[in-house]
C-alpha cells in the first residue's frame, strides 16, 4: 500500500470533517492531515501577525485558544513554506459566515463570534471607533475586492513556497434543510426566523461567486458538490447547521479526493478512465434528481383538463393522475459498467479507490429517492389523487 498523502486544510468543518473517521472510517489508509487553520478569513490569514497579548473572557478549551492564537498569528502560511504539503485544501466558510474586523492600523482579524468575541481583544477593537465590521452582507461587491486581492497574493504565495502542491477548493454552501428523526422527509433549518434563512440562501450567492473565482483563476483543482442538494440532519456529530452535511455527502467528497490525487499516479490514459466513471457517477446524481424533481412537479401540479360536459358531469372525477418517476435512466448504470471494464487496469487498491465514486453515487441517490418518492406520496395524500 502506498503512504497516506499528508493534506493540509485551510478551512473549516466542512473539509476537515472528511478526515474524521467518523465521517470517512477509512480515509487514514489514504490520507494523513498536516497542518490546519480553522474558519480563517482569506483577508485576515493574508493580513500581518496580530501579535497584541489577548485573554480570554470565559474558560476556554485548548482547541479554542489554538484557534484564536492561529488566526491571529497567521502561523499557517510558514508551515506549509517549511514543509509544502502534497495537497491544499481551501473553504471558504470564514469569510461567508464571519467577515472581518479591519483594525485602527489596517491588518484584519476573522470575526469569528465563537472565538474572537469571547476575548478582551475583541472588546477592546469594538470599543476603539477606527475598527470597521466589514461584510459580504453589508456590501458584497467591496467585500469581495477585498477577498479577491488577498486570494491573488495567497496564489502567489503558494506558486512561490509549495510549488508542487495540489491545490483543492472545496466549493462550499449553506444547507437549508434538515433531516429529522423517523421523518422521510426534511423540514426547514430555520422554520420561524425567515430573516436567517434568506440571509443563507444569498449568502449561498455569495459563496458560489468566490468558488468560482478560486476554482478557475488558478488552475486549481475543485470538488463542487453543491449541485447534488445536500441538507443537514439531527443527528450529526456536532448538531444541525448549515453546513454540518447528511454523512453521504462526506463519502461523495472522498470518492472526489480519490480522483484528483490519483492524477499524481496514474498514466493519462488510466486517467482519463477514472475522470470518465467520476463524471458519469456525478451525471446519475444529477439526472436521478432531475427526474424525480420532475416526477413530483407533475403530482403538484397537473395538467388542466376541460371541464366535463353533459352527462360526464355526475361521473366523479380524479383530482390528479398517478405519475411515478419512469424507469431508470440510460445512464442509470454507466459508471458500473465503466468501473467494471476498469478492472485488471489497475491495481487493487487503485480500484477499490476508483469504487468510491460510483457507490457513493448509489447512497447518495437512495437517499435522493427516499425524500422525493416520500414527498410525491404525501402531496397524493393532500390533494386526494391516490
Amino acid at each position: 500500500m502506498s503512504d497516506p498523502r499528508v493534506v493540509v486544510v485551510m478551512g473549516s468543518c466542512i473539509t476537515r470533517d472528511n478526515f474524521n473517521s467518523r465521517f470517512n472510517a477509512d480515509y487514514k489508509q489514504w490520507f494523513e492531515v498536516g497542518a490546519t487553520t480553522n474558519q480563517s478569513s482569506m483577508i485576515a490569514l493574508m493580513s500581518p501577525p496580530v501579535d497584541e497579548p489577548w485573554e480570554p473572557l470565559e474558560p476556554m478549551k485548548p482547541y479554542g485558544l489554538w484557534n484564536v492564537a492561529s488566526d491571529l498569528n497567521r502561523e499557517i502560511l510558514g508551515l506549509i513554506a517549511e514543509n509544502p504539503p502534497e495537497i491544499l485544501i481551501l473553504d471558504f466558510f470564514g469569510d461567508v459566515h464571519f467577515g472581518v474586523l479591519r483594525m485602527a492600523d489596517g491588518r484584519f482579524v476573522t470575526n469569528n463570534r465563537w472565538r474572537i468575541h469571547k476575548t478582551d481583544l475583541y472588546q477592546r477593537l469594538i470599543d476603539d471607533e477606527r475598527t470597521e465590521v466589514l461584510s459580504w452582507q453589508a456590501d458584497a461587491d467591496a467585500y469581495f475586492e477585498l477577498w479577491t486581492e488577498a486570494m491573488d497574493r495567497f496564489a502567489a504565495f503558494v506558486t512561490e513556497h509549495c510549488p508542487t502542491t495540489r491545490v483543492i477548493v472545496h466549493c462550499g454552501f449553506n444547507a437549508t434543510e434538515v433531516m429529522r428523526p423517523h421523518l422521510p422527509i426534511p423540514g426547514r433549518l430555520h422554520p420561524v426566523n425567515k430573516e436567517v434563512r434568506l440571509t443563507h440562501v444569498r449568502g449561498n450567492d455569495f459563496w458560489a461567486r468566490l468558488n468560482k473565482y478560486a476554482s478557475t483563476s488558478y488552475g486549481w483543482d475543485s470538488i463542487d458538490l453543491g449541485g447534488e442538494s445536500y441538507t443537514s440532519f439531527k443527528e450529526h456529530p456536532w448538531g444541525p447547521f448549515e453546513v454540518h452535511y447528511t454523512m453521504d455527502y462526506y463519502h461523495r467528497f472522498l470518492g472526489e479526493l480519490h480522483r484528483l490525487a490519483l492524477r499524481d499516479d496514474l498514466a493519462p490514459d488510466l486517467m482519463t478512465k477514472v475522470d470518465e466513471i467520476a463524471d458519469a457517477s456525478a451525471e446519475r446524481v444529477r439526472t436521478e434528481l432531475d427526474r424525480l424533481s420532475k416526477a413530483f412537479d407533475a403530482v403538484a401540479n397537473p395538467p388542466a383538463r376541460p371541464s366535463p360536459t353533459g352527462w360526464r358531469k355526475l361521473v366523479p372525477r380524479k383530482t390528479g393522475e398517478r405519475t411515478d418517476p419512469g424507469p431508470p435512466a440510460e445512464v442509470a448504470c454507466r459508471d458500473h459498467d465503466l468501473l467494471d471494464a476498469l478492472r485488471g487496469t489497475v491495481d487493487d487498491e487503485t480500484f477499490e479507490r476508483v469504487a468510491q465514486l460510483p457507490a457513493s453515487a448509489d447512497e447518495h441517490v437512495a437517499v435522493l429517492r427516499g425524500i422525493w418518492l416520500a414527498r410525491i406520496e404525501r402531496r397524493r395524500d393532500t390533494d386526494g389523487s391516490r
